[in-house]
């Protein structure tokens, strides 16, 4: 079941990845984000993407601390 859940948020975490290099190469590759619609998709792009992202180092950590803890 951990390992399934892991799974999930790495499959999650590389999306964010995706959505904020998107929102990145929006910003920096087009003249779209100078309008009002532009920046509504950057902005939500980046902000969904960092969500996504977030779980996935702490769930990673959560499980090294397990894992010394149980080996002492």
């Amino acid at each position: 079941m951990q390992k399934r859940i892991i799974d999930i948020l790495k499959i999650m975490h590389w999306l964010g990845l995706t959505m904020l290099l998107t929102a990145v190469g929006i910003y920096f590759l087009s003249d779209w984000p100078q309008q009002i619609a532009g920046m509504v998709l950057v902005a939500s792009l980046s902000g969904l993407g960092m969500v996504l992202m977030s779980p996935f180092p702490i769930a990673l950590f959560l499980q090294w601390a397990k894992a010394q803890d149980s080996s002492k």
